[in-house]
């Protein structure tokens, strides 16, 4: 309903036109809702329900922050949850917009779209109730307390609110309010108030003509180009000279890349290429996760040098060698190879449409000269150094601290930004965590992970004294499986168990297959508080020595778990399979099971095996277990032979158990998981249930079915593997999943000896495959909706819905289908396409941003076993096997199986000289630290590496003179924890030797030129009698201890009766200083 017009007046400066006027005509309402839970008065209230919008609480008092409190303290309203029930006027946002605070304005729309945090924006601006005259004197401040007066009359029922000043709203300041009613969140507010008091972070400081005018006085002379202005954006979007895509920064400078880059995704067809970004005045402030605009080089520009940013060069540029190795390491398995999947086009950034600025993790890099200016250096290594004010340095140095960047001018080498608050020290185990749920959003540390007070509220009660049983009105409603023989099979020590199985002959001589899944819809009601925090949490987080649940304990691990012996809802798939197991029917529905049994993987592999008895299992049960086992078995082959005809495919990947004692906290073993077939029956089992169910949600929601895709890979994204399956003679034909599958059963056959490489060359194969994601059915055409790796037409996610709240969906989906309800009950429980669609993509990011924690956790435990294993121990180095995954233009990457790690092994540090340890000649580890002087030709390409050794050292067992690595060979390397000041410290790999070679035929092959005698030097001194000798004196000591030698190996050198192989193998035989000698003799 419209009403009055009225205008909204704001100046903003130009980017080459100077100060501009905008006026915005707006029309009054009277229409606009409270958005108030308990509101009986507001029509629109009950829409906002029906559609998940935003809503106040029903309980708790309501917070209306002014312009002064959002623009200054956004990251601790942002990172309480503590603090709901928030309202937003569109009068602060207007007056951030003014002064272009657009990442403020999107901190705040994020906390209203949390609905944890129960928070609106209301559009008091266009309300005729609470509008105000912009001409009145602090017109902004004004219009917030109208709005709170009004909300105060209009939920007492009065209808009768006084103006400005005469309102009996509570006025605080924010200080007050916190020590108050959240002192946990008083060092806080301090610690951003110390940080932001010299700068300009209160937008009331200044009206918006003065702030418009300062920002026009701004220095930019020097530094980066000025992007385009928004119109000339738009022009150069629709005649096609400008493109638009997300990019993504690599890592910086160091050993594997001499300049800044960057990767435009512009998210168009597989064979639209990448924009190559190269250098930073060509990234011009861009940062991963921003919209870009982008020009296209021509070929003339490509090949022109790129221009120096000049500004604020320095010791703030200085990264000391340990730092930029450490960034080399850690950022190794996303590094960009030599062939990019894609061969980019090459561009230049002319304008940023979309920041994805967050809540970065740092450390301190105290500025030499002094002063409250100092810059954070991001655990990102992909993200810039951000200069920030902060006084007391001595708080903050040594610890993890969050910084947010403000704004990144032109004439400024690194984005301005301000300190958040503290983390806690470098090195802690629990803040290395916090680090790692800030870094991948997950929270703002683990504390936040609790569940909420009216989360727990709604939890069914169940204790050992009182323990939960189902409700006698339920279990009527259910199908009653409690006689059946069902079991659940997972790893040793589970407590979320999801699922469980059944599998039994029937009279007719064929199978009843059954897939029973934990009920948690039951629990978890749409809508609910359960529902809200599932949801924004999107799945369980799983980290090497702890788990963050989707929903709380009391569910996840007692009364949805399916534990045996106890009576559980289930939501159940049971087929009837003839005897080639096809199936004749499938029954979906609700149902009451008792699992007779929790087995873990070892135990049913056990019976699988043909065991008479196993550990654990009751003697009773075992003969029937069995048999059901067996039985599930040979079903589940069968099945998984027909995916595999259809093009499915085996891929690989590693997954890391640690084990840790119980009284010292200690990693006592670090081992990849074993895999047993009786893991492949329950995951067939699975992908089973999956597709059935996919079908039929699809059948019933053809618009809004949640499915699961698996896009085809160009066969482009392959090359790398098959440059590396033909080093070993394979062709790899990847023209499709079928022909792919087919290639890689032909290497699994022919390399059956050699596990490691089938191994790596299936996780070639799957770093190639693009992300499977989530989607809503009315997205896309049905011909998209293929699982490219299963070879499955229809699939989602049904199996885990403890741990993904994409299966909660997908249950009520299937609760639907089955039970034809009226049509807006579904709309409520199932979602509309906008809602399903809108969920798909936030539960994409939240499954990418936990298995990403979880690869982070994986490495941080890593670290310190090895660190155990060395320092810990005393143990200079600790030597593994590994196997060259990749060929790098400075070296190799390598993967070591032992310990399911990957990382660089530098053969070529940044000024290119080559650093070819010693031991690769000697075989002994304690020489990797010693390198060969003199080794030369240097080549690299995507297939092989080689360096050609120096004339004058023994070659005679390598063959040649160059030595050769390729992808697939076996080699020897050392692993050690590389310390650092500011990040995780990673493991670094020197490489040893050859795997390949024995020790005994790797002895010393040791030059006795100058340059290869410095390096011996040290070792040679140690043995010596005397600290100071004439070169005489070394030549006879060296003398005496071939002396000493020859007494006891009499063996001759050399002699009439000697023939040359013998002579050969005597000298692979000698030590250093036997070399050093006896050469004259030979």
């Amino acid at each position: 309903m419209l009403g009055t017009r009225t205008e909204n007046v704001a100046f903003r400066r130009g980017k080459r036109q100077g100060l501009m006027m905008s006026v915005t005509e707006r029309y009054l309402r009277q229409d606009i809702p409270c958005a108030h839970k308990s509101c009986q008065q507001c029509p629109q209230n009950k829409h906002l329900a029906q559609h998940g919008l935003p809503q106040l609480s029903e309980c708790g008092m309501i917070l209306i922050p002014d312009a002064s409190v959002v623009s200054r303290y956004i990251e601790l309203l942002e990172h309480s949850p503590a603090l709901v029930n928030l309202i937003f006027c569109q009068s602060v946002v207007d007056a951030l917009d003014r002064r272009n605070r657009t990442r403020t304005i999107r901190n705040v729309r994020g906390i209203a779209a949390d609905p944890r945090r129960t928070s609106i924006v209301f559009a008091n601006e266009v309300f005729d109730q609470t509008h105000v005259d912009a001409a009145l004197p602090n017109r902004d401040s004004r219009a917030v307390m109208r709005a709170a007066a009004w909300l105060r009359a209009h939920l007492d029922g009065s209808g009768q609110y006084a103006d400005y000043g005469q309102t009996g709203v509570e006025v605080w300041q924010l200080a007050e309010f916190l020590a108050e009613f959240h002192p946990t969140l008083i060092e806080h507010h301090v610690s951003i108030t110390e940080s932001t008091k010299d700068g300009d972070m209160d937008i009331t400081e200044m009206t918006p003509v003065e702030y418009a005018q300062a920002r026009l006085l701004a220095k930019t002379q020097l530094g980066y180009p000025s992007h385009l202005s928004p119109s000339e954006i738009e022009d150069g979007l629709r005649l096609g000279t400008l493109v638009r895509g997300k990019i993504r920064v690599l890592q910086p400078s160091g050993t594997m890349r001499t300049e800044s880059q960057g990767i435009v995704d512009r998210g168009g067809a597989a064979d639209t290429p990448d924009i190559l970004i190269v250098g930073r005045t060509a990234l011009n402030r861009a940062c991963t996760g921003d919209t870009v605009i982008v020009r296209l080089l021509t070929r003339a520009e490509e090949n022109a040098d790129s221009k120096v940013l000049a500004v604020e060069q320095g010791s703030d540029e200085a990264e000391d060698d340990s730092e930029a190795l450490a960034v080399e390491q850690i950022d190794a398995g996303e590094e960009t190879s030599l062939n990019n999947a894609r061969t980019p086009v090459r561009g230049v950034v002319v304008g940023v449409a979309e920041r994805k600025w967050r809540p970065f993790v740092a450390t301190l890099q105290l500025d030499e000269a002094g002063g409250s200016r100092h810059l954070a250096v991001p655990v990102d290594s992909t993200v810039p150094k951000i200069r920030i004010h902060y006084m007391d340095t001595a708080a903050i140095a040594g610890k993890y601290f969050v910084v947010a960047i403000d704004e990144w001018p032109a004439d400024s080498q690194y984005p301005q930004g301000h300190f958040v608050r503290v983390i806690g020290p470098v090195g802690n185990l629990d803040t290395e965590v916090d680090v790692i749920l800030v870094e991948r959003q997950i929270a703002v540390s683990q504390s936040a992970l609790k569940f909420s007070l009216a989360s727990m509220r709604e939890m069914p009660i169940s204790t050992t004294q009182c323990p939960w049983v189902p409700s006698a009105e339920e279990v009527a409603r259910r199908r009653d499986l409690r006689d059946s023989l069902i079991f659940s099979i997972d790893p040793k020590g589970s407590q979320d168990i999801d699922d469980a199985v059944s599998m039994r002959k029937t009279a007719s001589g064929g199978y009843e297959l059954g897939v029973h899944i934990a009920d948690v819809s039951q629990f978890v009601l749409p809508g609910s508080a359960t529902d809200t925090e599932a949801m924004a949490r999107g799945t369980t987080v799983y980290l090497a020595d702890r788990r963050f649940n989707m929903i709380p304990e009391v569910l996840s691990e007692q009364i949805c778990s399916l534990r045996g012996l106890k009576d559980r809802y289930a939501v159940s798939v049971i087929w009837d399979l003839n005897k080639e197991y096809n199936a004749t029917g499938v029954w979906f529905g609700r149902t009451l099971i008792r699992s007779a049994c929790e087995m873990y993987y070892e135990q049913a592999q056990a019976l699988l095996d043909g065991a008479a008895s196993v550990e654990g299992l009751d003697p009773k049960l075992e003969a029937s277990l069995k048999e059901s086992i067996v039985e599930l078995a040979k079903a589940m082959r069968v099945l998984r032979q027909r995916r595999y005809k259809a093009g499915a495919l085996e891929l690989a990947s590693t997954e890391i158990k640690f084990t840790f004692d119980k009284e010292s906290g200690a990693i006592s073993e670090l081992l990849p998981k074993s895999s047993l077939e009786i893991h492949r029956v329950i995951e067939e089992a699975m992908v089973f249930a999956n597709s059935a169910v996919a079908q039929r949600i699809h059948e019933r929601f053809p618009g809004t079915a949640l499915l699961r895709r698996h896009r085809s890979p160009g066969s482009e994204r392959f090359a790398r593997l098959v440059d590396a399956a033909r080093t070993k003679g394979f062709e790899i034909d990847c023209s499709s999943n079928a022909a792919l599958a087919d290639s890689l059963r032909r290497i699994t056959e022919a390399s059956a000896s050699d596990p490691d490489v089938v191994f790596l060359a299936k996780s070639m194969a799957t770093l190639a495959m693009q992300e499977a994601e989530y989607f809503a059915t009315g997205n896309c055409e049905s011909d998209k909706y293929l699982h490219y790796g299963l070879a499955l037409g229809f699939y989602t996610h049904f199996t885990s819905p403890i741990r993904r709240y994409a299966d909660i969906i997908v249950h009520r989906q299937l609760l639907e289908a089955v039970a034809a309800s009226n049509s807006e009950l579904q709309e409520a429980v199932v979602g509309s396409q906008k809602w399903v669609s809108d969920a798909t993509e936030k539960l994409n990011e939240r499954n990418r941003q936990s298995k990403r924690a979880q690869r982070e956790s994986t490495e941080l435990f890593q670290s310190r076993y090895v660190m155990q294993r060395t320092v810990g121990s005393g143990q200079e180095h600790l030597i593994a096997e590994g196997i060259v995954a990749e060929i790098r233009t400075n070296g190799l990457i390598v993967y070591v199986p032992k310990f399911g790690l990957r990382g660089p092994v530098h053969l070529r540090d940044s000024s290119g000289q080559i650093k070819l340890a010693l031991s690769v000649l000697s075989g002994n580890e304690r020489d990797s630290d010693s390198f060969i002087e003199g080794c030369s030709e240097f080549m690299a390409d995507t297939k092989q590496l080689s360096i050609r050794l120096p004339m004058n050292v023994p070659v005679f067992q390598l063959g040649s003179q160059v030595l050769r690595f390729s992808v697939f060979d076996h080699v020897r390397v050392s692993l050690r924890v590389l310390e650092t000041k500011r990040r995780r410290p990673p493991v670094y790999l020197t490489l040893v030797s050859r795997a390949s070679s024995k020790a005994n035929d790797m002895r010393a092959y040791r030059s006795t030129l100058p340059s290869l005698d410095k390096t011996f030097r040290i070792s040679a001194a140690a043995n010596s009698t005397g600290s100071a000798r004439k070169q005489t004196s070394e030549v006879e000591t060296v003398a005496s201890t071939v002396s000493s030698k020859t007494a006891v190996d009499e063996r001759p050198i050399a002699g009439k009766s000697s023939d040359s192989y013998s002579v050969l193998q005597r000298f692979g035989e000698m030590s250093l200083f036997e070399t050093h000698c006896d050469v004259q003799t030979l």
